[in-house]
């Protein structure tokens, strides 16, 4: 019986599109999907124009990567969702905001800075999209079923995503090791050949400190200290030499890499669903191991970190930042 093929659609908003080179990367991987999906719109990648998603029915799966900062970047995340059956947030800039999302700790002034044309039809001839007012994850436009974290997503998660959202039944990823890294509930309905629950994660479920291959000892920070300031002690934790890592508040699905490297993990894969602020809980678990003996030296102390919000919300500062939700002068003041 010749099952008509779904169609799937690739599109990015606002972000540098390596989630797209990430998801060529596949390579030869993408060739038994051919069975049963076919991409039918991927400006990127085949020139697809909007006249082609208007002359589709509908499509199956849409994957979304990129924040949504311009008002065509929210018309074009509100037509694909309404043409698709299933939407995935592909990458970090999609699944939280992404590196872009920082603009919204200044978002008043990038706002003055930038001149805005009165209306849509105005735009034809204006210079400069219409901005607006902050940085969007896709979900805070959107509804959103699947999340494929990561800046970059790592291949091996969008492969896992490609099978079981379009292969379904004879899906392949029941023989990978992937199934034992992803969420209990992402695993089971993988391996059995159903959907996973709306809103699934294909990563880690645990921090990246659980995968991280450095030795945890004595939890001391004395003082801050930049990757680019000098080399850290092989295999010993990050945190502990005075690296701002954020293993410990970062989902898993990397495995570490980074630390491995000797570079502290960035936070990349949003955090984990036990932490409520990634930032917060970053400043109570290094404020908790200050080697400080009064008030005056733990000021000393946090004088001596640069750009501290940039660094605990650099993925996550759209989404994941509960004070982004107060007064403006709050964010200013952290």
């Amino acid at each position: 019986m010749l099952v008509p093929k779904k169609k799937i659609a690739i599109y990015s908003a606002a972000g540098c599109r390596t989630c797209e080179n990430s998801i060529l990367d596949i390579q030869y991987c993408v060739s038994p999907l051919t069975r049963w999906a076919e991409v039918s719109f991927w400006p990127y990648v085949i020139g697809s124009q909007w006249g082609d998603l208007d002359r589709l029915e509908s499509l199956d799966l849409c994957f979304f990567a990129g924040a949504i900062r311009t008002r065509s970047d929210r018309e074009a995340a509100v037509r694909l969702r309404a043409k698709s059956g299933r939407m995935v947030a592909c990458g970090a800039c999609a699944c939280y905001g992404g590196l872009p999302g920082l603009a919204n700790f200044s978002r008043s002034r990038v706002s003055r800075d930038v001149p805005q044309p009165e209306s849509v039809a105005d735009a034809d001839v204006f210079p400069l999209p219409i901005m607006e007012d902050r940085f969007s994850a896709l979900s805070q436009v959107v509804k959103v079923d699947y999340f494929v974290p990561g800046c970059p997503p790592t291949i091996s998660f969008l492969w896992a995503a490609f099978q079981s959202l379009v292969s379904g039944v004879e899906c392949q990823v029941r023989i990978s090791f992937l199934t034992s890294r992803l969420p209990e509930s992402v695993s089971q309905a993988v391996l059995s050949g159903m959907l996973p629950p709306v809103g699934s994660i294909f990563s880690g479920e645990r921090a990246v400190c659980a995968s991280c291959s450095r030795t945890k000892e004595k939890k001391q920070f004395k003082h801050p200290v930049r990757s680019s300031e000098k080399n850290p002690e092989p295999g010993r934790c990050l945190l502990e030499q005075g690296y701002l890592c954020l293993g410990i508040v970062t989902r898993e699905g990397c495995g570490g890499l980074c630390p491995a490297a000797g570079l502290p993990c960035r936070g990349c894969f949003g955090k984990t669903d036990s932490v409520l602020d990634p930032g917060a809980k970053m400043i109570s678990a290094v404020g908790s191991t200050f080697e400080s003996t009064s008030p005056e030296e733990t000021e000393k102390i946090v004088e001596e970190f640069v750009d501290l919000r940039g660094t605990l919300y650099r993925y996550t500062a759209a989404s994941q930042c509960a004070l982004l939700s107060r007064p403006k002068k709050v964010c200013d003041d952290i």
